[in-house]
């Protein structure tokens, strides 16, 4: 994808900086900033699975191979992520685990995400190889995993309400790579109003006085009004997500990408600065915290990206020649998912840096 002609850049390092002010709260010791019933780190994670759905999709769609595919997740990943953990560790180490902090031992805790995004390319790949990942048979397994999160909305188990709902984005953002051309004013203003609705669970409460505070299912779980928000939410963030990412204008090009490192390199920092302003006896103020991260926290990525990530991200080219070689007289890379009748939905944006 050309990344002049999208804001898909920009949103990743928007929903980082998110996840580094909420983590600026937690790790000082306050409530973090809640929105649609959720952190805004969590909301930030959100918007990270949301693009990964949309642009892991077309990346296995322009995939000559699995194993190119495997290659190129594996790339844009781990060398970053190593560096970071690496990295991380051994200052938590130097500084005793943090230990007296607010959140002891927790050298880098945003990076727990990557697994259940490692889940997602793997589900990407099975999809993809059973013939699922196109315009006839997607929608029928996005509709299921919607049916079971629906039958299952009583649930309160922590898979329930933290994991399931980063899947639930992710599939958001694949099917839009396989049925994007646009999205409908209409569509656009009922997912902005959603948004705006589920933004304080109060907005709701006058049901409380018609005694629907649960609707009741025959045989099935008793849905909260919070549930109900939840569902709203879940639709809603990916349209609103999507159409400024992809569909919006102008676009906000940015000549590095840097909101890998800024998701890794966030909480470390923050809890150095933690760390320190407690050894100087220094007031914990959760906003001077994420200003002085956020000048730490950006050279270090732009760092990783210049000197690590970007490199790793050039080996794919190597890989992706020594894979076609053998092949005689290769044609040129579909723009287009080889499952997927129409070409004119992949054509446009697969994100260099995905």
């Amino acid at each position: 994808m050309d990344h002049r002609r999208n804001n898909f850049d920009a949103l990743r390092l928007l929903f980082a900086t998110l996840v580094i002010f909420s983590h600026s709260f937690a790790l000082s010791g306050h409530a973090e900033p809640v929105l649609w019933g959720r952190t805004l780190g969590n909301l930030g994670v959100h918007g990270f699975f949301v693009i990964s759905g949309y642009l892991i999709v077309q990346s296995f769609g322009r995939s000559r191979s699995l194993l190119q595919y495997g290659a190129n997740r594996v790339l844009r990943i781990v060398p970053g992520l190593v560096v970071a953990l690496v990295l991380s560790g051994l200052i938590a180490a130097r500084l005793h685990g943090y230990a007296n902090n607010p959140v002891p031992y927790i050298s880098n805790g945003p990076v727990w995400t990557l697994t259940w995004e490692v889940i997602c390319y793997g589900a990407v790949a099975a999809l993809g190889i059973a013939g699922a990942l196109n315009r006839t048979a997607f929608p029928a397994v996005f509709a299921v995993g919607w049916v079971v999160f629906l039958a299952n909305l009583g649930d309160q188990s922590d898979f329930f309400l933290a994991i399931v709902p980063m899947f639930l984005m992710f599939a958001a953002g694949a099917l839009f790579a396989l049925y994007l051309t646009n999205i409908r004013l209409e569509v656009l203003i009922l997912a902005v109003i959603g948004l705006a609705l589920t933004a304080d669970y109060g907005v709701f409460s006058f049901l409380d006085g018609l005694a629907t505070q649960n609707v009741p299912f025959l045989y099935g779980p008793n849905v909260a009004v919070e549930e109900v928000h939840r569902v709203i939410y879940l639709l809603s963030f990916p349209v609103v997500v999507i159409w400024v990412g992809r569909l919006s204008r102008p676009s906000l090009p940015l000549r590095n990408d840097v909101s890998y490192g800024a998701y890794v390199y966030g909480w470390p920092v923050t809890q150095v600065l933690v760390f320190a302003a407690l050894k100087w006896a220094l007031p914990l103020n959760p906003w001077l915290l994420f200003f002085a991260t956020m000048l730490v926290t950006m050279p270090l990525a732009y760092l990783s990206w210049k000197l690590i990530e970007k490199p790793a991200l050039g080996l794919k080219h190597r890989f992706r020649r020594r894979v076609t070689a053998p092949e005689p007289a290769p044609e040129p890379e579909p723009e287009a998912e080889p499952h997927t009748p129409s070409r004119q939905v992949l054509s446009f944006s697969t994100d260099s840096s995905e």
